[in-house]
């Protein structure tokens, strides 16, 4: 059906009411690891000296860190490195603290031989091995233990679980100490992957907090819907999205489910919250200020997903309609769809459409 029988400036679907999952990997460059003038440095006290530091940019809050992965990496006496992670607020995280050091002894003497070595929370083997140069592969944590532990009051670095390690979107920093004089090495660079949030907030439900109720004496079931659908009924629609809200790297998919079975769809992008909405169709739209229409299509089975195919991404299509995002910002999106059995129900001819609850989206880098 074409859809200029349908209003062109307003759009409908409902956002998921939490946020989404998402893996994300991000790289960093590498360079030298500067050596230790002294021999050795002050354990427990912040290093005084150079360090090798690289930075990442996560577009999304993150839930977790999955791996922490040093490439080309290459040490003569393994006990001297130290490896931390630092979050966008100042955090720090150790991921590999000096294997074999006990807080007077220098530590392991074997190599890391030259390679790519992956940091994982559990399921690689032990990067504590004495004197044995250890191959490039996947290790596990190493947080030490006694005196070899980092415990310092004043220059706080945390033990804690990669895969407990949450923190903001932002500049992410990779740390890599070496605390003995001597021996020394490189990376050639290193990535961060865990899962993030894609920070797609629901809001507009429907007759709640403030909000208009549906037009036409249509409910939704509950929460994270739009007003329910008369063609087939679902409860109302419900938009979610996974993937990115990054710029540098726009992965960021939308899906819509809970419309009618074949529905000519539109996604809708807005500037501007509404925070009452306004009935739209056998709907309610919260969507406003600058409105673009990002994607069309048909619905399979009461769902959709945009952008797909040879769609341009997210950001690329809103700024070729005249709209484009910068870092920092927040937009708001919605689905409309057909619903040409409201008509009757509605009592009003123009009736043939429906919305579910709006969503937002705070982009990042």
């Amino acid at each position: 059906m074409r859809n200029s029988t349908l209003p062109k400036i307003l759009a409908c679907a409902s956002l998921c009411a939490t946020a989404a999952a998402n893996n994300f990997s991000v790289n960093g460059g590498g360079g030298a690891i500067p050596d230790c003038p002294n021999s050795p440095g002050t354990w427990n006290v912040q290093p005084t000296w150079a360090t090798l530091t690289s930075t990442v940019a996560v577009a999304n809050p993150v839930t977790s860190i999955t791996a922490v992965k040093l490439l080309g990496l290459t040490h003569t006496y393994r006990g001297d490195v130290h490896v931390f992670i630092e979050d966008p607020a100042g955090a720090r995280y150790n991921v590999v603290v000096r294997p074999g050091f006990d807080g007077s002894a220098s530590g392991n003497s074997g190599d890391y031989s030259a390679g790519d070595y992956t940091f994982v929370q559990s399921g690689g083997a032990s990067v504590n091995q004495g004197a044995s140069n250890i191959a490039p592969g996947t290790y596990d944590q190493f947080l030490n233990t006694g005196g070899g532990m980092w415990t310092s009051g004043t220059y706080v670095i945390n033990n804690t679980p990669l895969n407990s390690i949450t923190g903001p979107a932002g500049t992410w920093t990779l740390n890599v100490v070496d605390w003995w004089a001597a021996d020394t090495g490189s990376i050639t660079g290193w990535t961060l992957e865990g899962t993030d949030s894609v920070g797609f907030t629901s809001f507009c439900d429907p007759g709640v907090g403030g909000v208009v109720g549906c037009p036409c004496g249509n409910p939704p079931s509950g929460s994270g819907r739009g007003c329910n659908n008369f063609g087939s009924i679902t409860g109302g629609a419900t938009l979610s999205a996974a993937g990115n809200a990054s710029l540098a790297a726009d992965t960021l998919v939308f899906t819509c489910t809970g419309e009618n079975n074949t529905a000519f769809s539109v996604f809708l992008q807005g500037t501007v919250n509404n925070v009452t909405g306004v009935p739209y169709g056998a709907g309610v739209r919260c969507v406003a200020g600058a409105l673009k229409r990002l994607y069309t299509g048909a619905a399979s089975g009461g769902t959709i997903t945009r952008p797909g195919g040879t769609d341009p991404d997210v950001h690329t299509r809103s700024a070729a309609l005249g709209d484009p995002i910068l870092a920092g910002q927040t937009r708001y999106y919605s689905t409309y769809y057909r619903d040409p059995s409201a008509a009757v129900p509605c009592g009003n001819p123009l009736s043939t459409f429906n919305d579910s609850q709006a969503g937002s989206i705070l982009w990042g880098p």
